[in-house]
């Protein structure tokens, strides 16, 4: 990794952000020819909003776009190494699976329509299952399960290590301990980027900093920003280590496995929240996700006789930030009004799921070989008069 020691007077392209979505910019960035120089709050990569993810990826979306997004990414977790052209890349891809149960019967026909959907967009090894077959293939489900969809191919991964690879494969200069304090303009086209450490000229910024670029960017963006909790489980043998990622859609909340122990966290809405950090925690959650009839324990009761020997001594209990978009998609491309200022951010959830594909979508973007006009994800739609459609009922 090419740390520098100062900050250079000028720069081809600054990405702001150093967790796995400015990381990857920065290494599609590199990989299209661009010079790039990253800067990072933080005194590491990835120790952010990154680090207190879930770490998961799944490809059963319902519409294209996303479908095409996660797919892609998938395959670059897949190929990794060979990408990075580094047989060491090791990011501990597990692919046990994503799970999405139900103890209501009336929603086999919403998911039997999902799935044909899914299948129809390409992601042909989803699979619809009743109760029985859910309970035949995980054994710890509850008895009141009665359909879901699964599909093997998803899973989770090590997201602060892939970040770390991204940024050393991109061969970008990297400046930690880094704040921004301002991106500058003339004539409405970016000029400067001003740091606490100095202040760098350039012509093309890219701002990936997650819910950090809302107050950064020059140009207003249409984010709100989410708190979403999270708690690991210490390893336990009563946690099947075999489990996929396990939703309930009735509630939202889930689990996975997570080195012999688990990691969950619940899909709720929130109001807007500021970006500071770190993101202040609230006790009572942890008695919705671990006690209440409405967490875990809910589809899977073996949570009922792990949870009283859960204390502060062998779980971790943190929370982030969602930067949420009002359709639930990312902005990736230019600013509508300032030239050589590009968003990467918005992923509402989905950062470590949509940002290999989604930075390399960016650098296309900034390369020119790609125009706006077949970008869904093009950061003005909103003011171009686009609606946000219906979004799925869970997201994670």
């Amino acid at each position: 990794m090419r740390l520098l020691g100062e900050l250079p007077k000028t720069a081809e392209v600054v990405v702001i952000g150093g967790g796995i979505v400015g990381t990857a910019s920065a290494f599609f960035l590199s990989r299209a020819g661009f010079d790039v120089v990253l800067i990072e709050q933080a005194d590491a990569l990835a120790q952010r909003t990154t680090a207190v993810s879930a770490h998961a990826i799944r490809c059963q979306f319902s519409e294209a776009e996303n479908i095409a997004q996660m797919s892609e990414s998938l395959h670059i977790y897949e190929t990794f190494r060979d990408l990075l052209g580094d047989p060491a890349a090791q990011i501990d891809l597990t692919q046990n699976g994503y799970l999405f149960a139900s103890t209501d019967p009336a929603d086999h026909d919403l998911f039997a329509e999902r799935v044909a959907t899914q299948q129809r967009l390409g992601v042909h090894d989803v699979e619809l299952l009743d109760g029985a077959e859910i309970r035949y293939r995980f054994p710890w489900m509850t008895e009141q399960v009665a359909v879901g969809t699964f599909r093997r191919a998803d899973g989770w991964l090590d997201s602060v290590t892939a970040a770390e690879r991204f940024a050393t494969a991109s061969g970008a200069g990297i400046a930690l301990n880094t704040s921004v304090t301002a991106i500058r303009t003339e004539a409405d086209r970016v000029t400067t980027v001003q740091t606490d450490r100095g202040t760098i000229a350039t012509e093309t910024v890219i701002l990936a900093a997650g819910p950090f670029s809302r107050d950064l960017t020059p140009e207003s963006i249409p984010v709100a920003l989410w708190r979403r909790h999270r708690l690991v489980v210490d390893p336990d043998s009563r946690i099947p280590q075999d489990a996929p990622m396990t939703i309930d859609a009735n509630t939202g909340a889930h689990w996975r496995p997570h080195r012999g122990g688990a990691l969950m966290a619940w899909a709720q809405p929130e109001e807007d929240r500021p970006d500071t950090w770190p993101v202040e925690r609230d006790p009572s959650w942890l008695d919705l996700i671990l006690r209440s009839d409405r967490g875990v324990r809910r589809l899977c009761p073996f949570w009922s006789d792990v949870e009283p020997d859960l204390s502060e001594s062998n779980t971790l209990f943190t929370a982030g930030l969602y930067t949420v978009t009002p359709d639930h998609k990312p902005l990736i491309g230019p600013a509508r009004q300032i030239g050589g200022l590009w968003f990467n951010t918005g992923y509402s959830g989905h950062g470590i799921m949509g940002s290999p594909s989604g930075s390399r979508l960016l650098a296309d973007l900034v390369a020119g070989n790609v125009q706006s006009a077949d970008n869904p994800f093009y950061p003005g739609r909103f003011a171009l008069g686009a609606k946000p459609p219906d979004v799925e009922r869970i997201v994670l």
